[in-house]
């Protein structure tokens, strides 16, 4: 699609960061409620224990715990005629690698209309830049939302919370760190340096390859590869080989070997990789032919969709070992047997219910849904139920309304949401610290295989041999 435009409408960190919205209100956090229906015991075979304390998962089909929380979403008091708008990023601009991730929100419509709460999704593309941003959100304010998910990330996210700030409208960012203007479910920047410096273990020198992510902040690095410009890929593989003591392939093209030669000796004992999920893939891809074997830690960004995509299509192998930093709110979360597993388990009937619809479509009416459903991400599912909950906690759709009820909410798996608790009464939401995760090609069969698209599927679990 090329139009900047989508106008297709269908019916925690240890060390917290203390600032709070400029609208929220205080209050004193309300208690937990009961979970909605007592969990059974459950028996969870040896092969499905080994998928979230191994790096490799087992061959024989995944079995998720019984979805014993209800895949319909109730929430009292939301008016009719509530909308909820989602900003997403078409096309290969900044923060585009979240597109097919945004998807779950979809899955949360559903799931609110099985309980009887009936919402309106509306989309538009902000184009992945700041003006763009700003456009798109001015034109969901004009149509009358009652919150955004801007589902993207990247510095052109500014325009979207500046612009909704200015109008009053709230936002939640599944995919960016918060600022003074949104709310942020992700994991904050302190958070996830901690956890990358876990993920680096005994490493003395690392060398940050900056293909555009910049350095993450607060993790400490020996040395610094700028590489936001470089378009030869296999020539970056085989300098960060000679730096990390890696002999280069016989394969090399002239010019790989010849920056090859002409890099500094061996001087790093790790790589951080830091970029767009598909330059990163593209890297990894190249790192495998190079036969580079110290450990690499991808940024946040690596748990997109467009990672596994942009590794095989630039030849790589999903068999892997990838690392990377953040919560586990991936599928591999069902086939535990605590309240979030659960929770998990019936995000995952949600999607498998709108999968089966043939008339269910993507977030801007250009495929149907089945097309998107191995890519669609809890992540965004979970920012559209706090918004609506909001809703409901406000008995409206006013804004200002709905702004300051969301600064109220504390949310956890009995309300709906499939990740981890998220505590709006900070602008960082989510609860729980980042971790270590590891990947695994294996397919869990938790959900439907995408039809029509060539999405590589990796499943990011925590890593316990890193805790």
């Amino acid at each position: 699609m090329t139009d900047d435009t989508v106008t297709h409408d269908t019916t925690t960190d240890p060390n917290p960061d203390p600032t709070t919205p400029g609208q929220a209100v205080a209050s004193v956090r309300r208690g937990r409620r009961a979970l909605l229906i007592t969990a059974v015991a459950v028996v969870v075979v040896a092969a499905v224990a080994a998928v979230v304390t191994v790096r490799s998962l087992s061959a024989a089909p995944a079995e998720a715990v019984p979805a014993t929380v209800p895949v319909a979403i109730s929430v009292g008091h939301v008016p009719t005629a509530t909308k909820i708008g989602v900003v997403i990023t078409l096309g290969d601009g900044e923060g585009s690698e979240w597109d097919q991730a945004a998807q779950g929100a979809r899955v949360a419509e559903r799931r609110l209309a099985l309980g009887g709460t009936h919402v309106e999704l509306v989309t538009r593309n902000d184009g992945g830049t700041t003006d763009g941003a700003r456009a798109a959100v001015q034109a969901l304010v004009d149509a009358g939302v009652s919150g955004i998910v801007v589902a993207s990330s990247g510095a052109h996210v500014s325009g979207a919370t500046a612009a909704a700030a200015k109008a009053g409208v709230p936002v939640v960012l599944p995919y960016a760190a918060s600022s003074q203007d949104a709310w942020s479910t992700a994991p904050s920047d302190r958070s996830v340096a901690a956890a990358m410096t876990t993920a680096l273990g005994g490493a003395r020198s690392p060398l940050l390859v900056d293909l555009g992510g910049g350095a993450p902040s607060g993790l400490r690095l020996a040395h610094v590869l700028d590489a936001a410009d470089s378009t030869d890929t296999a020539a970056l593989a085989s300098t960060i080989a000679t730096r990390t003591g890696a002999t280069p392939t016989n394969g090399a093209t002239a010019d790989a070997q010849a920056s090859a030669d002409a890099a500094p000796t061996a001087d790093s004992d790790a790589v951080v990789v830091s970029g767009s999920a598909a330059r990163q893939g593209a890297l990894v891809a190249a790192l495998q032919a190079a036969d580079v074997s110290v450990p690499v830690v991808l940024t946040p960004d690596a748990t997109s969709p467009a990672f596994g995509s942009a590794l095989v299509t630039a030849g790589g192998s999903l068999s892997g070992t990838f690392r990377t930093v953040g919560v586990a709110a991936d599928d591999a979360r069902a086939l535990t047997s605590d309240a979030e597993g659960r929770a998990m388990s019936a995000f995952l009937g949600g999607v498998r219910v709108l999968a089966n619809d043939g008339d269910a479509e993507n977030l801007t009416g250009d495929q149907p849904f089945a097309a998107v459903a191995g890519a669609a991400d809890a992540r965004s599912h979970d920012a559209v139920v706090a918004l609506v909950r909001a809703v409901g906690a406000a008995r409206s759709t006013t804004p200002a309304k709905v702004t300051d009820a969301l600064a109220r909410q504390d949310l956890d798996a009995a309300d709906g949401i499939a990740g981890p608790a998220l505590d709006f009464r900070r602008q960082s939401a989510l609860a729980t610290p980042a971790t270590v995760l590891a990947a695994s090609s294996q397919p869990l069969g938790l959900r439907p295989t995408s039809t029509g698209d060539d999405t590589a599927s990796l499943v990011w679990f925590a890593d316990s041999a890193e805790r």
